[in-house]
């Protein structure tokens, strides 16, 4: 995938009810970050804990592989 590709899979989230607008911003950017980390081979190296199931599905492939180590996720969502 291109940034643009990821920009615009990242963007296809609806913003989940209980997210303010600036928070919703912020996971949407986390999850940019993971992005560019994973094109430029590179491993993402925060710790995730999210509530909500829109991020997560925000780092996977289009074939549902995770985009961030299993470990560095602490969510009941994966």
């Amino acid at each position: 995938m291109t940034l643009k590709e990821v920009q615009r899979h990242i963007d296809s989230f609806a913003r989940p009810q209980g997210f303010n607008t600036y928070s919703w911003r912020v996971v949407k950017k986390l999850a940019m970050k993971a992005w560019e980390a994973h094109l430029e081979g590179k491993t993402f190296q925060r710790s995730l804990n999210f509530m909500c199931k829109e991020f997560y599905l925000m780092i996977q492939t289009p074939d549902g592989q995770l985009i961030v180590p299993k470990d560095r996720i602490r969510s009941p969502f994966v």
